[in-house]
C-alpha cells in the first residue's frame, strides 16, 4: 500500500529548511532543493591494538557523518553536520559494544562561510568548522584529521600565473571558564605554491604560528585526567586525579610538500617540523613521508609511509593524531598504509602503526596498531 504524506507535513518541512538556510518560505516546494546539497560518509573498521605490558585489544568501530550545505546567497552558505562518536575532539569513532545499545549522534559541523564579491580571494568562516590550516601531505603532526575547531577564520588567496599564495588567520576558543581566565588559540599561516612547468607537479612551502592563551597552570584540555604525553603536574582533588600543564604553547611550524607525476602515478613527498618556543626542553617534533598513487577510480590504489618523532611538549597532545601511539606526544615511529578502490565511492584501506612511546631510553613502551577499513562516501 502506498504511504500517504499529508500536505501539511510537506509544507512544514519546506518551511523549516527555508528558515534554516535563509530561503524564502514563499518558494515553491519544487524549488527549495536547488539551494541544498547533502553529502556524507560511512566507515566500518576492525582495529587491533598491541601495547607492551597490556593484553591485545580487538574492537569493531563505525564512523558515520552527514552534512547539509545550504546556499544562502551567491556569497555565503552555511554548513551543518552530524556525526557518530562521543565528545572526543579528535575522533568520530563509535565502538560497537554495550549490548546493542543505541549510539549517539552529535553536532560535528555548524558554521557559515562567506566569500564577499567585493573582496576577491577572501573567505570568512565562523562556528564549528573543519581545520582551516594546510597540512602537508595530510600531516597530523599538530592536528588530528578529525578535529573540528571553534571560532572565526579569515582566508585570503591570490594566484599569479604559476605562483599562488594563501594567508590564514584564526581566533579559536578552547575553554570558556566563566569564573577564571579562558583558554584560546590565535593562529596564522602563510602558504606559497609554485606550479612546475608542463603540469608535472608543484612545490608548496610555508609556515605557521600558533599561540595558546592560558595553558600553563590550567587543567589539561578535554580530558583533565590525562596529559596525552605533555609534561604536567598531577594533583588529587576530591579523590579525582587532575593534570595541569607545566608549560605554555607557542608553536612555530615549517613545512613543505613536493607533488609530481611519475608516468601516470602521482607522488607526494612531505615534511613537517614544529617547535614550541614557550618550553625549555622536549619541545621539537618532525615528520617526513611519501605517498604514491591515488585511490579514486575502481581498481586504483595508493600507498603511504610516514615517520615521526614528537617530543613531550612540542604540541598540545590532546589535538594531535589520535591513532599514532594511541594519541598524544612523547613518541616516535612508523606509519604504513594504503587503500584500494573496490568500486565507485567504496574503498578498502589498511594502516599499520609501529611506535615507541617514551623517548627517554629508560621509559620505552612498544605500541602497535592495525586498522582495516571499509569506506563509503556519497
Amino acid at each position: 500500500m502506498r504511504k500517504l504524506i499529508r500536505p501539511g507535513r510537506k509544507i512544514g518541512a519546506v518551511m523549516l529548511i527555508a528558515i534554516l538556510f535563509g530561503t524564502s518560505p514563499a518558494l515553491n516546494a519544487s524549488e527549495w532543493w536547488k539551494k541544498i546539497k547533502i553529502n556524507g560518509d560511512f566507515r566500518y573498521r576492525h582495529e587491533i591494538i598491541d601495547k607492551e605490558d597490556s593484553d591485545i585489544r580487538h574492537r569493531q568501530r563505525i564512523r558515520a557523518r552527514l552534512n547539509i550545505i545550504g546556499q544562502v546567497s551567491d556569497e555565503s552558505k552555511i554548513v551543518m553536520g552530524i556525526s557518530s562518536g562521543s565528545d572526543d575532539p579528535v575522533s568520530n569513532n563509535q565502538t560497537l559494544t554495550d549490548a546493542f545499545s543505541s549510539k549517539a549522534l552529535l553536532i560535528d559541523l555548524a558554521y557559515f562561510e562567506m566569500s564577499p564579491a567585493a573582496m576577491s580571494g577572501l573567505k570568512l568562516f565562523g562556528g564549528k568548522t573543519k581545520n582551516p590550516f594546510y597540512k602537508p601531505g595530510g600531516s597530523e603532526l599538530i592536528w588530528d584529521s578529525d578535529i573540528r575547531q571553534e571560532g572565526v577564520t579569515a582566508d585570503y588567496s591570490r594566484e599569479l600565473d604559476d605562483f599562488s599564495v594563501k594567508f590564514i588567520g584564526s581566533g579559536l576558543w578552547i575553554q570558556e571558564r566563566g569564573s577564571s581566565d579562558d583558554s584560546y588559540l590565535a593562529g596564522g599561516q602563510a602558504i606559497f605554491s609554485y606550479d612546475l612547468s608542463d603540469d608535472k607537479g608543484s612545490l608548496t612551502l610555508g609556515g605557521s604560528y600558533f599561540s595558546y592563551g592560558n595553558a600553563k597552570g590550567f587543567e589539561t584540555f578535554h580530558e583533565t585526567d590525562d596529559s596525552k604525553g605533555n609534561t604536567a603536574t598531577v594533583l588529587t582533588i576530591d579523590d579525582e586525579t587532575v593534570y595541569y600543564y607545566n608549560t605554555d604553547f607557542e608553536l612555530i611550524e615549517a613545512f613543505g610538500a613536493f607533488e609530481f607525476t611519475a608516468g601516470q602515478t602521482p607522488i607526494t613527498i612531505m615534511a613537517d617540523y614544529v617547535t614550541n618556543t614557550a618550553a625549555d626542553s622536549l619541545k621539537n617534533g618532525w615528520l617526513a613521508g611519501v605517498s604514491v598513487g591515488k585511490a579514486k577510480k575502481p581498481g586504483s590504489w595508493d600507498f603511504r609511509y610516514i615517520y615521526r618523532n614528537l617530543e613531550k611538549d612540542a604540541v598540545v597532545g590532546a589535538f594531535s593524531d589520535s591513532d599514532f601511539r594511541g594519541g598524544g606526544t612523547d613518541a616516535k615511529g612508523h606509519e604504513i598504509g594504503g587503500s584500494y578502490q573496490l568500486m565507485d565511492n567504496t574503498a578498502l584501506a589498511v594502516t599499520y602503526f609501529n611506535n615507541q612511546i617514551g623517548l627517554e631510553a629508560d621509559d620505552e613502551t612498544d605500541f602497535q596498531r592495525w586498522q582495516i577499513d571499509l569506506k563509503f562516501k556519497f
